[in-house]
């Protein structure tokens, strides 16, 4: 996948949330970033003027002034928005994925574990995948969508998080218990953070589970969920499938695991006819299987 380096300001606005028409008055008035120009005199930004706006965008957040932000050397600027670390959890939250948004763009590996590290410590696993990696991957879904992230910038971050993810896992000690669950994604499916993360859950809770990961064949599926004798299945859709395929993959699920409890994460749900399977239950979010687990 081809990969436009640069930013434009309209980059800036999407994944700073200050507005164009800020951002180019902070230009003029306080020449707080400047834009380069290409070979054919069309302006754009780089990686270093993105977390200069965030880190700036933040203080002003916190009530400091532009004229003053403007004003702040790298150092002081850098020093200013440590400090803002200590004093609220939302602001922390935001600026530790600011930082990891930077890191996943210049695979930086060590500002990626720093900042990282430094909230799992204060808050925990939980909450570092829920508050911290949930909307980093988000921002960094938008760049994909506008071209602004190539596939190994995507594999570095998504790599790093199953990382996290199996290590907590590991950790977890296996223990026997009569709910026996069976996780896995179907055919096509690939992106198994957010299954790896209740895998991490529902082990947490003492209960047996087995993880089959990403591009399951049904039917291998089905004999695994025989050969355990599981209780409940779990499978999710992260990219979107025609409604269609839906239907028919939810009908075979019904023949297939009929001493099951079939459970099922899909970002349609609302496009889905899920009072015609009346035999299946369906999650929309991390809570919905918190609330199960319960």
């Amino acid at each position: 996948m081809a990969m436009k380096t640069n930013l434009s300001i309209k980059d800036l606005e999407n994944l700073s949330g200050v507005k164009t028409h800020t951002i180019r008055v902070w230009e003029k008035r306080y020449n707080l970033i400047e834009p380069q120009r290409t070979a054919t005199n069309i302006r754009f930004y780089e990686n270093k003027d993105l977390k200069k706006l965030l880190n700036v965008s933040s203080l002003i957040s916190s009530g400091m002034k532009i004229s003053t932000a403007a004003k702040l050397s790298t150092e002081k600027l850098n020093s200013a928005v440590e400090n803002l670390y200590k004093n609220s959890k939302d602001t922390f939250e935001t600026l530790v994925v600011n930082d990891l948004v930077i890191a996943t763009l210049n695979f930086d590996f060590f500002l990626f574990d720093k900042s990282y590290t430094g909230y799992c410590e204060i808050y925990g696993f939980e909450a570092s995948i829920e508050k911290i990696l949930y909307p980093l991957l988000v921002r960094i879904g938008l760049l994909w969508t506008v071209d602004k992230i190539n596939i190994a910038q995507e594999h570095f971050l998504s790599q790093l998080i199953r990382q996290k993810l199996f290590t907590a896992i590991n950790e977890v000690s296996i223990k026997a218990s009569a709910s026996k669950f069976l996780l896995y994604l179907p055919e096509n499916q690939h992106h198994e953070i957010g299954l790896l993360y209740a895998y991490y859950l529902i082990k947490k809770k003492g209960i047996q589970c087995v993880y089959l990961g990403p591009n399951v064949p049904l039917s291998y599926a089905k004999y695994c969920a025989e050969t355990i004798k599981a209780t409940h299945v779990i499978c999710s859709f992260t990219i979107p499938i025609s409604k269609g395929k839906m239907a028919a993959y939810m009908e075979t699920m019904s023949e297939y695991f009929k001493d099951c409890k079939v459970i099922i994460h899909s970002s349609m749900l609302d496009k889905l006819d899920t009072q015609k399977h009346q035999s299946l239950s369906f999650l929309s979010t991390i809570d919905d299987l918190k609330k199960m687990l319960n």
